[in-house]
């Protein structure tokens, strides 16, 4: 019987533990920091185990009997985790974009003849699978590529998309806004565009897409890792982006002129006022026309979207903050994460839509898209914790099983053989990308 380790019990693990339990009879052995989180998932299934993360001594030996390692921890912690893999010789999926130190590996990685295989996700993961399903139709009909945009988002389902930030947490918070101060690139017919991240904001416009309407995208970290394993020419424009309800991105670019995403600074907040934090922002010592000083701070109407957006949130509120010390950011989650839940009977939605445009013989053009839309059951999982689950549990069995075969550090991009079975299995899940073509002039 097969024996799997997940490391990490987080909001996106349980669907991978049913999965394997419920779905093939697999062993499930769960290891976390935080013991009850893990046995709430695992519950009273014989074949499931869940353990206490004590030291390296516990990682080793739950490593050393597993038949594969899924690592759902955040991703400074990912490298204790392979280094066990590598001692142990046991592969190791995770849903996690690549990092540096996992990089730094690689030649011990080879050594090892051990996989280590990243971004199997939503995004990173599935969108990756509708841009090869795309390309190699392509390739196929004998196409060239000349501009491919992906974007990805989780966002509240239409009917639950009601409050005036338009987002909701469907995944850890502070994950998302870790993602929001990391610089972007993408690339216009070969030039490449960089973007800081205290600038991403800035740098979004508008996406229509057929059916489901027009969104904000900003760019998603750096697309350059992915042009060679595509197959893309030098003179290509290619974007990944983030979708967004309209908005998002001008209301996230203020709460960074303000501070707020700083999780570095710790302040004293005993005793202090939500409104009171708020005029420290802008250096204020009066609290009673706070609200045009900080329009003016910003060079905006007193009232604009963003001044309504931070009341409704309550940072003008007379209210205690209910801590003694806390960063810009903890003080923003704790508003946010008061207002921004979903409610019972309430729908997360995922969006993946690809589009590339391609050249055919005659100087023919065609627009290729691939779109996928799921939403989540209010009465069970949500679309984003089963989109990112599915696909790395999928490419673990895939591995354990021995379909997938390969070594050494790999992405989806570089590991063409996955996406088929992986989008073959994910249809039974709901999970599908429908396709359509367009002529164009």
């Amino acid at each position: 019987m097969k024996n799997i380790a997940i490391i990490g019990a987080g909001l996106m693990t349980k669907p991978m533990v049913d999965y394997f339990i419920e779905g093939f009879g697999y062993r499930v052995t769960m290891l976390n920091r935080t013991l009850e989180k893990a046995q709430k998932i695992i519950g009273n299934r014989k074949l499931g185990k869940a353990i206490e993360w004590l030291n390296n001594d516990i990682l080793d030996s739950v490593i050393k009997d597993a038949d594969v390692v899924i690592s759902m921890v955040p991703k400074p912690l990912h490298i204790h985790i392979a280094k066990s893999c590598l001692k142990h010789q046991k592969n190791m999926i995770t849903s996690s974009y690549e990092i540096p130190e996992l990089m730094a590996l690689k030649d011990d990685v080879d050594k090892q003849g051990i996989l280590i295989l990243n971004e199997l996700g939503e995004v990173p993961g599935m969108d990756h699978f509708g841009t090869q399903l795309l390309l190699d139709q392509i390739k196929k009909d004998g196409g060239r590529v000349i501009s491919l945009n992906s974007y990805g988002s989780g966002i509240p389902a239409f009917e639950s998309n009601n409050n005036p930030m338009g987002y909701k947490f469907s995944w850890d918070p502070r994950t998302v806004f870790v993602a929001a101060q990391t610089a972007g690139a993408y690339f216009d017919k070969g030039e490449k565009v960089s973007i800081p991240g205290d600038r991403l904001f800035e740098k979004f416009w508008f996406v229509d897409i057929d059916g489901l309407g027009s969104f904000e995208t900003y760019p998603n970290k750096d697309v350059e890792k992915y042009m060679e394993p595509f197959g893309l020419g030098k003179d290509v424009s290619f974007y990944r982006g983030l979708l967004r309800y309209s908005g998002y991105c001008n209301t996230m670019s203020y709460m960074v002129s303000l501070g707020l995403f700083n999780s570095v600074d710790v302040h004293q907040l005993k005793n202090r006022s939500f409104r009171e934090f708020t005029a420290s922002l802008i250096g204020s010592t009066s609290l009673s026309n706070l609200e045009e000083d900080l329009a003016k701070f910003l060079k905006i109407k007193s009232n604009s979207d963003i001044i309504h957006r931070l009341k409704w949130l309550g940072l003008f509120d007379e209210t205690l903050i209910p801590m003694d010390e806390g960063t810009n950011l903890d003080v923003l989650l704790n508003r946010m994460l008061e207002k921004m839940q979903y409610d019972e009977g309430e729908k997360d939605m995922i969006i993946l839509h690809i589009e590339v445009i391609a050249e055919f013989e005659n100087e023919k053009r065609e627009k290729r898209m691939a779109t996928m839309v799921v939403k989540g059951d209010p009465e069970g999982q949500t679309a984003m914790s089963r989109a990112v689950a599915l696909p790395t549990a999928i490419a673990a069995r895939l591995v354990v099983d021995g379909v997938i075969n390969a070594k050494g550090l790999k992405i989806p991009p570089n590991l063409p053989e996955l996406y088929k079975p992986a989008l073959s299995e994910l249809k039974t899940f709901g999970f599908e990308f429908s396709t359509h073509k367009t002529q164009l002039n």
